[in-house]
């Protein structure tokens, strides 16, 4: 129990540091994801679970709600349908802390769905099954997955959980501003970028910013991809952090140099309002008010449901005149299903985790929930591709450009102390470089 109560903190944390994860598109679906969410394939045909009572029961948690809740149970129900030896029950289960306790006790669930982060911090408790025996029994073939798919869900060279879907950022424009700034095309350096967002933005007599510029906002974005594609990276592969990294200082110059030259009080008041209006009919963005937005392969769903008529692009991040590789550089995550550790039918779990992680199982979730492929012959699949802004976004997939979080017990310490760190640089009380040194030094024990 007091493994529980340890990672309970650590998951609370670890929710208010990981901002604008795939789940945001909850709310919103297309005609295609509504009609898998009710049980129907894109033939309109509908399948009825066999009956079979000597199946043992799987039990599955998933975090899912209302609509996406259905498509789970859709899901689950064909897989019921798809065999006899095994029935899985399903349950939305929201609260973490219950999941946590259930999972370090003989009440746990066969199967959860959670995200790749999560995956990291209950194996680091040993919450967590691991699947590589299963997957060496069998000769699973994991190729099915892309390469960051499968690193997102692997630790220390073994499998623990099967990637369900995945998500990643990628730039949007709108295309009016940007030819009323004189750009036909949008930019593939962040040097352009810059140029672009200058002469977009747009400020009234007291000073006040009606059209952002340059993509601060979401802050998540700003704090990760507006980074990246500088090369920047807050910590490296093996999960050293790296707050020194040339590129982070780099990125914050460049930041800190908007702020200046347009104010930081107007642009933190624009910000603070984009903030209160974010994915509903006043998003800036969806009315226009934004030059480049950082975000996720929901926003076109979300504009069309809220009948915006901003004429938007959508490109790669883009990456620096010294080093343009690095466009389409952006974080990757995925959902996961794992098996608890205290799982009573894991050889059922494996099962339908297979299952439900397969082009079959993955696709009605991915339709559903309008979460991106991380199966790669969906990649091509015409139902998939059907999807507003899909299209674009499995090209940045295919990229494998996709940076991922780090396996560290401090995780959510080092977080803390970058939006900290952060925080000290836009207000002006301390230069980016000053900040960035006494951050190296904050987290040099960190593990």
């Amino acid at each position: 129990m007091k493994r529980a109560i340890r990672i309970i903190m650590a998951a609370g944390m670890a929710a208010l540091a990981v901002t604008g994860c795939g789940s945001s598109s909850s709310t919103q679906a297309t005609t295609a994801q509504t009609t898998a969410a009710n049980g129907e394939t894109t033939s309109g045909e509908t399948s009825a679970p066999a009956e079979n009572k000597d199946a043992q029961v799987i039990t599955f948690w998933y975090n899912n709600t209302g609509d996406e809740a259905a498509v789970y149970e859709k899901a689950i129900s064909e897989y019921n349908a798809s065999q006899s030896n095994y029935k899985v029950e399903g349950l939305s289960v929201t609260d973490a802390q219950k999941v946590i306790v259930a999972m370090s006790s003989n009440e746990s669930p066969d199967v959860i769905k959670i995200s790749n982060q999560t995956v990291v911090q209950y194996q680091k408790n040993g919450l967590l099954e691991s699947l590589q025996p299963y997957a060496d029994k069998e000769s699973f073939d994991s190729s099915i997955y892309s390469e960051q798919a499968m690193n997102a869900n692997t630790i220390d060279r073994a499998i623990y959980a099967l990637p369900l879907d995945a998500y990643t950022i990628q730039m949007y424009y709108n295309k009016e501003l940007l030819k009323e700034a004189g750009y036909t095309e949008p930019p593939k350096t962040m040097e352009e970028m810059y140029e672009m967002a200058v002469k977009a933005t747009k400020v009234d007599g007291s000073g006040n910013i009606e059209v952002l510029g340059y993509p601060l906002f979401p802050y998540a974005s700003a704090r990760q991809e507006l980074i990246y594609g500088f090369g920047g990276r807050w910590w490296d592969e093996e999960s050293n952090v790296t707050p020194d990294n040339a590129g982070i200082l780099e990125s914050l110059n460049m930041n800190v140099k908007y702020r200046d030259q347009f104010g930081g009080k107007a642009l933190d008041g624009f910000i603070g309002t984009a903030n209160t209006n974010r994915y509903t009919e006043q998003d800036m963005f969806f009315q226009g008010k934004q030059l480049f937005r950082l975000d996720g392969s929901w926003l076109p769903t979300m504009m069309k449901n809220f009948n915006s008529t901003v004429d938007y692009g959508i490109t790669l991040i883009p990456g620096t005149q010294a080093n343009p590789e690095l466009r389409g550089t952006s974080r990757y995550e995925t959902d996961s299903v794992a098996v608890p550790a205290m799982a009573k039918n894991k050889d059922g779990a494996w099962d339908f985790a297979k299952w439900l992680c397969s082009q079959e199982g993955a696709k009605i979730i991915d339709l559903g929930t309008g979460n991106l492929p991380a199966v790669k012959a969906l990649y091509d699949d015409a139902d998939i591709k059907a999807v507003p802004g899909f299209t674009e976004f499995i090209e940045a997939l295919k990229q494998e450009k996709g940076i991922q979080y780090p396996v560290m017990a401090d995780y959510d310490e080092y977080i803390s102390m970058i939006n900290a760190t952060l925080d000290t640089v836009y207000s002006g009380s301390k230069t980016p470089e000053e900040a960035l040194k006494a951050l190296t030094g904050q987290s040099a024990n960190l593990k």
